[in-house]
């Protein structure tokens, strides 16, 4: 989803990737962010399966008997007149192998949202219980509603607020908030000259963790954290953090998973060493791959690249941000900051003003 800007460039609409060709092996050499080459419009993700059957990726969802008004939201639609007379597709801001998204409003009152659309096949599904009644749901939206939690029905969550969803035959659509105005991250950095001064970063990367911290706690993996699923929102209170696409999103549990979904480019060394991974140490990396792309210049981070030493750390940045840069890209998982030690380390404790 891309949310953001009234045109999107075409450059933009094909981004990144959420698995290799074949099987995992070594990611794409890093391309210079101003480049904007074929690499960096290459398709996104392919995703998922008519029903999910990993336990750690799609455990039953929510449950409840407090009324079926709370969670109505969460039943969907069949009528695509339905839709029509509901909402509005005005252009279209991606596509890739899951399907494409929208720029679109809502008839009544012309709230933004964002729709993706996805063929039926390629849609993970997931189970919601109500008064013992099992309930087939994409897995995407159960995760986007938990993640949120009640933060986001109040319009105060850094993720992307769900709005509703619809069973179209072979077609699902989700319908998803659009903050405007916003750009994500990625064009951010670049109207920025490529870098991100520390202060810029520093304001950006406090709420990133916040973010992850918050979706964490609620047993939520995203493991997709990157620069093009980051939104910066212009809001009266200054710039806000929007956290995009859970269509690579699990639920989070202790143990190790394996079958990496998210871009190769911001997974853990672990993922290509021995296969196997953890939710917080690769949401700790990816968010080193985020402030490495911040903050450092030239191009964009790329794992193999770093753990082979042809990517470098800009000798020009602080101290403590080398420091908080070199915790977070442990190639042991094990020697990895925590979420916590994150959100306390010296470079983060100071206050930060305004964009």
């Amino acid at each position: 989803m891309k949310a953001c800007r009234e045109e999107e460039s075409p450059r933009k609409r094909q981004r990144g990737s959420c698995h290799p060709p074949e099987v995992a092996g070594r990611p794409a050499k890093a391309t210079k962010r101003k480049a904007g080459t074929e690499a960096e419009r290459s398709s996104r993700r392919k995703r998922g399966h008519n029903h999910a059957t990993d336990p750690s990726s799609s455990p039953r969802g929510p449950s409840s008997s407090n009324g079926k008004s709370k969670f109505s939201i969460l039943f969907g639609h069949k009528s695509r007149a339905d839709f029509n007379e509901k909402y509005q597709m005005l252009y279209q801001l991606g596509e890739g192998g899951f399907g494409s998204v929208y720029a679109g409003q809502r008839r009544s009152d012309l709230l933004p949202v964002a729709i993706k659309c996805m063929p039926k096949r390629k849609v993970q599904i997931g189970t919601f219980v109500f008064d013992g009644k099992e309930h087939q749901i994409p897995l995407e939206v159960l995760i986007m509603m938990t993640a949120a939690g009640t933060a986001g029905l109040k319009g105060k969550s850094a993720v992307v607020q769900f709005k509703d969803w619809y069973d179209l035959g072979e077609e699902v659509f989700l319908v998803m908030e659009r903050p405007i105005p916003c750009v994500d991250l990625f064009d951010h950095v670049e109207d920025n000259g490529g870098q991100l001064d520390e202060h810029r970063a520093k304001i950006i990367m406090k709420q990133l963790v916040e973010a992850a911290i918050d979706m964490h706690d609620r047993k939520m993996f995203h493991q997709d954290l990157k620069l093009e699923n980051i939104l910066i929102q212009t809001t009266s209170d200054g710039p806000r953090v929007r956290v995009i696409d859970f269509g690579c999103a699990s639920y989070a549990k202790d143990g190790p998973y394996r079958g990496f979904t998210g871009t190769f480019q911001c997974a853990p060394p672990e993922v290509f060493l021995t296969q196997s991974f953890e939710a917080v140490p690769t949401t700790v990396w990816q968010m080193g791959a985020l402030l490495f792309n911040m903050v450092n210049g030239g191009v964009q981070f790329d794992t193999c690249d770093f753990i082979c030493s042809e990517m470098q750390l800009n000798n020009n940045l602080s101290e403590e941000c080398r420091d908080l840069l070199s915790m977070c890209l442990a190639s042991r998982p094990d020697k990895r900051a925590t979420l916590e030690q994150i959100r306390q380390h010296p470079w983060l404790s100071c206050s930060c003003g305004e964009l």
